[in-house]
């Protein structure tokens, strides 16, 4: 569990949190801003130092100059014919001039750059290089030069009576320079030297010249360790030796190279003691802002925190309910401002009376609740939770008095055409009056159930006998054969009744429930209108249908299906006029699965829609290959499923195919069952005159085996019927058979549509249809379906010039 801290103490803590952030940031930019100042006046500093350093140099400069030019003209040398005198002059006053004006050494060169005369036997080579520079140039020339110590060198040319040209040189220290710019800048003042890598330590610089030696030398020793010298050019070097403070800077010599600065020592004591009371009444002031509001904030939330805590002492009294109390004891005077503690007050009071409202109204709405979730709101009949716990309480029973129990599903056959057509306010009426006929089939002791949607179940208890079921299940289903008036029209509905029975008392009620289902789904594959009791075979094949479904998804997936054609020959000529597309499938295990296994199941499945759009790109496929063979007048027919048939999609994507191919549609006809057709007339006429618009003809596939309606024949833009080749097997032993099938050529010639007789397998068959003028042929007579090489084999041999050829 986690430690308790009063809000006023988190709340203090927060603000002095945030106090304390902001002074260690506002304290921080101050400093880091009086730095700011005190280095930019350094660097003001500088400049004017390089400048005041600049005019000294060029003042020792002009007054060396000023010397030379009074003493040459002392000298006469402008009427001397040569510098000997000249030379013996400089001689003669050089203890006067090094003594005046700190003069080292001076030389003198005639115009060819001879020695004339010098202060010391030995000439550095950069007053030589300088020499030349003033003889070619004739101007005065003057730098700083520095070896073991800084110099400063000026030369002057001379001309005497005939026009020669002599350079004087003159060597002299930079002391005097240093002490006036220490003098002048209140800094201690050093030349150092800095040769090789800036990344080395600061302590390594050479000292050349120093204004003040002892501090100079002790204070260059304090240098930091870490200090490199590039960042003492840069940015200069804080040192520190005791208590006192300096700072050093550089600048580089005027004239010079390169690796000769001048360092500046500044006594920064000030500074630092600005700082150090700076930093000391920030923290004092912060110190006492700190303590005043701390007492101040403390006190101003101590309120807040004993407010809330009785809140929090109350506030269980809502979930035991006393809503009153709560109410009672939550009162408070407020003083002279409210506040968000009054607006909270106000809430929680205003929350409790509408919780209190609430508690009542669920009170009410759960003896409701728990009525509505046992029965069905329509039909008043129990639903699925009260079936289930009836049931199990039957199944109970069974322990205590053995007998038996039996379970009737009941699923009404065609509801969804109720619905569609008259709307579901029509369909809820069936739904009342199927109840109410239940009610009347079974005894009071039974149970009636609305398990969802258009299903039944009925529990029917204390089964005396086998027969008991099927007597009630008979009376359910001759009950539905009377008509339903909905809106004033006669509506005829059945059903399809599952039956499921026990004797075990440790039966589970949903296996009950659902053998049952699965026999009324074995009933109702049986047309409907009928009842099946439940065995351990329905639930076999129910399984085997759901492999056959998963094994047809991965057929799909793996492209395990292929086409075979199966030729329609023109009875009076014997000429190939086309032929019809079968599916067929190779299983890699099964080997030939034959269509009767999968067709059915596969109509039934939402992957027919995919595999049937395979089926018409192969038929174009096929049809291109054989009009490229010479067969031009070839068609192919194509049996479409219900749901194929009825997807919006089909007139966009047979356009795409037919643009794809560049083929007209009259290559191709499409095979509907009666079924299909009369499924939803509104939207088959719809979908058949787009279709027909686009140039492909219809077929009624299995003609006689479903409804065989004139009525309906007549609205359909139909070109061919097919007789179902059942009737075909038999016309030669059964007169039935043989009059249905004259009677149809008769009936569908007069409507001027082409008649194609399936399943002709003897010649006697043949000679008969072609008799009764029957258009057109297709049986094993003829050929059996043909795979790819097969048809080829089958043209070339049977149908060279396309009429058929029989052996």
């Amino acid at each position: 569990m986690r430690p308790f801290l009063s809000l006023p103490w988190k709340i203090l803590a927060l603000t002095l949190s945030a106090l304390l952030l902001m002074t260690v940031v506002l304290t921080s930019f101050a400093i880091v801003k009086m730095e700011q100042d005190f280095h930019l006046q350094q660097q003001k500093q500088l400049q004017l130092r390089q400048q005041q350093f600049e005019h000294l140099n060029m003042l020792l400069e002009n007054q060396l100059r000023s010397w030379l030019e009074s003493f040459t003209d002392m000298a006469n040398i402008r009427e001397q014919a040569d510098f000997s005198e000249f030379a013996k002059a400089l001689a003669r006053h050089y203890d006067t001039i090094a003594l005046h004006l700190n003069v080292e050494h001076q030389w003198l060169f005639n115009q060819e750059g001879v020695l004339l005369y010098a202060s010391t036997p030995e000439v550095p080579g950069r007053v030589r290089q300088a020499v030349q520079q003033v003889l070619m140039e004739l101007q005065p020339f003057s730098e700083i030069v520095c070896a073991e110590h800084c110099s400063k060198l000026v030369l002057v040319p001379v001309q005497n009576q005939r026009g020669d040209v002599a350079v004087v040189a003159l060597s002299t220290t930079l002391l005097d320079v240093l002490a006036s710019l220490k003098q002048g800048v209140g800094s201690e003042v050093a030349i150092v030297r800095i040769e090789g890598d800036l990344e080395r330590p600061a302590r390594e610089l050479q000292l050349l010249s120093l204004s003040n030696a002892s501090r100079m030398a002790s204070v260059f020793s304090a240098l930091p360790a870490a200090a490199t010298v590039k960042q003492a050019i840069e940015n200069g070097l804080p040192v520190q030796i005791g208590a006192e403070h300096y700072l050093i800077s550089f600048l580089p010599l005027v004239g010079n190279g390169q690796g000769y600065y001048l360092a500046l020592v500044d006594d920064t004591n000030k500074f630092a003691r600005t700082k150090a009371e700076y930093q000391f009444q920030m923290v004092i002031f912060a110190s006492a802002c700190f303590a005043f509001l701390a007492v101040l904030i403390y006190f101003s939330t101590q309120r807040l925190s004993l407010r809330l805590l009785k809140m929090a002492q109350h506030l269980p009294l809502l979930a035991q309910r006393q809503f009153r109390e709560f109410r009672e004891r939550g009162r408070n005077t407020p003083l002279l401002f409210q506040d968000e503690l009054d607006v909270l007050d106000t809430a929680a009071n205003q929350l409790s009376l509408e919780l209190e409202q609430l508690h009542q109204q669920i009170e009410q709405n759960t003896r409701e609740l728990e009525n509505i979730a046992m029965y069905d709101l329509l039909t008043g009949l129990p639903n699925r939770n009260m079936l289930l716990f009836q049931l199990k309480k039957y199944l109970a029973a069974l322990e205590r008095h053995p007998g038996r129990i039996a379970v009737l599903f009941l699923d009404l056959d065609n509801f969804k055409l109720v619905n569609d057509t008259q709307g579901h306010a029509a369909g809820d009426l069936l739904l009342v009056e199927a109840a109410s006929r239940l009610r009347a089939c079974i005894r009071p002791s039974d149970l009636a159930s609305r398990f969802g949607g258009d299903e039944f179940v009925l529990v029917l208890t204390d089964v005396s006998s086998d027969e008991h079921p099927a007597e009630v299940a008979n009376r359910i289903l001759q009950a539905f054969e009377q008509p339903v008036e909905l809106n004033g029209q006669l509506f005829y509905v059945s059903g399809s009744i599952g039956i499921a029975m026990s004797s075990d008392p440790q039966s589970i009620p949903d296996d009950l429930i659902r053998q049952a289902d699965i026999a009324m789904y074995n009933a109702k594959e049986q047309g409907g209108a009928a009842f099946t009791g439940y065995d351990q075979q329905m639930y076999q094949r129910l399984s085997s249908r759901i492999q056959l479904e998963s094994d047809i998804k991965e057929a799909i997936r793996l492209q395990q299906f292929y086409l075979v054609l199966q030729p329609q020959v023109e009875l009076s000529t014997g000429r190939l006029v086309g032929f019809e597309a079968l599916l067929r499938w190779l299983h890699p295990q099964r080997g030939i699965v034959t269509p009767d296994e999968f067709i059915g199941v596969l109509e039934n499945s939402p992957q027919m829609v995919e595999l049937g759009y395979w089926v018409f790109r192969r038929s174009f496929e096929l049809v291109l290959q054989l009009i490229n063979q010479g067969y031009r007048h070839i068609r192919i027919s194509i049996n479409l499923s219900a749901g194929q048939f009825l997807d919006p999609l089909l007139p966009q994507v047979l356009q795409g195919l037919l643009d794809e191919f560049g083929l007209p549609a009259n290559h191709f006809e499409l095979e509907l069952t009666e079924r299909t057709l009369v499924k939803n007339i509104d939207t088959t006429l719809q979908m058949m005159r787009q279709l027909k618009g686009m140039g492909f003809c219809f077929a009624i596939d299995d003609f006689g085996t479903g409804y065989s309606s004139l009525s309906y024949l007549k609205q359909m833009p139909v070109d061919i019927i097919k007789i179902d080749k059942s009737f075909v097997f038999g016309m030669l032993e059964n007169d039935a058979d043989y009059q249905i099938i004259v009677s149809t050529i008769a009936m569908v010639q007069k409507l001027e549509l082409t008649v194609v007789a399936e399943g002709v397998e003897n010649r006697a068959q043949l000679q008969l249809l072609k008799k009764h003028k029957c258009d057109i042929g297709q049986g094993y007579y003829f050929a059996r379906p043909l795979n790819d090489e097969q048809l080829q084999q089958f043209l070339t041999e049977h149908v060279p010039d396309g009429f058929l050829r029989l052996t």
